[in-house]
């Protein structure tokens, strides 16, 4: 469907994509922000999940059923991928993570953390050779993270370090995820409707058992709306669908590339929304990580694209 709408408007596979991704990169951004604040707010990590899911889970119903044919063609492992990876177990440890730390940590260990673990798994499941380039971008990265790791987090706050280990840990989802879209070749819609729905059943299941509590019936209005707009229709539904199809026309690692420049979007938007400031030591980070995200993954997706044009 998007696919088919870029084509109207003239534009290429190339460009569409590109499209895509800054799109998807404007919402990823007030994600991180809206994660902070919600658990700023009354609203428990439980019903900002429900928030997050089941609207989309229940608006993609009839996509989940009219492409189940060819959804249930796709490897078992390459959908549970995509229901971990950016489903129920991601948004959780985010949730609990923003509670701890910063919306512009999240928004740098994330996208700067991701790009490690595709590679490693690249490597160790497609057997893709490791060239210097990636190496050094690589390193990079670590560099600034640890540099955003020691200014950031209180110095001996438990919590603060645990926040940071939940974000990396949700960044190692996101990974899984991002590998396991390019390889399901599934449309972003169906991708959307697998992650919301197996989401939304689970947090569903989970209601008899009392595993999570809820202050959704006492929390005001003005605090679950922008939950449910930000995070249920644009994160839920529309960036799901854009980012698949970036993934799909500029491949796993460019996508990833842009990805790093998430941090840039949300330290302003932190600043103006949550007056959270952004200190020197932070700034260096981010533009350590940016360089080395882009260092890593840069060269190798430009043969791509040549090859894509070629076609």
């Amino acid at each position: 469907m998007l696919q088919t709408a870029m084509q109207r408007m003239g534009l290429s596979s190339i460009n569409s994509g590109v499209l895509a991704l800054v799109t998807t990169l404007l919402i990823w951004s007030s994600y991180f922000v809206a994660l902070r604040s919600g658990a700023q707010s009354s609203l428990t990590s439980f019903d900002m999940a429900l928030l997050r899911f089941l609207l989309p889970a229940l608006v993609l119903l009839p996509v989940l059923y009219r492409s189940r044919r060819n959804i249930f063609k796709a490897k078992k492992r390459y959908l549970i991928g995509i229901s971990v990876g950016a489903g129920l177990p991601f948004y959780l440890l985010s949730v609990i993570a923003s509670g701890h730390v910063k919306a512009v940590v999240g928004s740098l260990l994330v996208p700067g953390v991701a790009p490690v673990f595709v590679t490693l798994m690249a490597i160790v499941f497609y057997k893709e050779k490791l060239s210097k380039r990636r190496v050094v971008g690589l390193s990079i990265v670590l560099v600034g993270i640890s540099i955003l790791v020691s200014a950031n987090l209180d110095s001996g706050a438990e919590n603060s370090y645990l926040g940071a280990v939940f974000y990396i840990l949700a960044a190692s989802c996101w990974a899984v995820y991002t590998i396991s879209i390019k390889v399901a070749k599934l449309s972003g819609l169906e991708l959307a409707a697998v992650l919301n729905t197996v989401a939304a059943i689970g947090l569903l299941l989970s209601l008899p058992f009392g595993f999570f509590e809820t202050n959704l019936a006492a929390t005001p209005w003005v605090q679950i709306v922008p939950q449910l707009i930000i995070m249920g229709i644009f994160c839920g539904l529309i960036s799901v669908v854009t980012y698949g199809h970036a993934i799909n026309e500029l491949g796993a690692e460019l996508s990833v590339c842009w990805g790093a420049l998430t941090p840039v979007l949300v330290s302003v938007l932190a600043f103006i929304i949550l007056k959270e400031t952004v200190e020197i030591e932070t700034i260096i980070a981010m533009l350590i990580i940016t360089t080395g995200v882009v260092c890593a993954n840069f060269k190798f997706r430009k043969k791509s694209i040549k090859k894509r044009r070629g076609e």
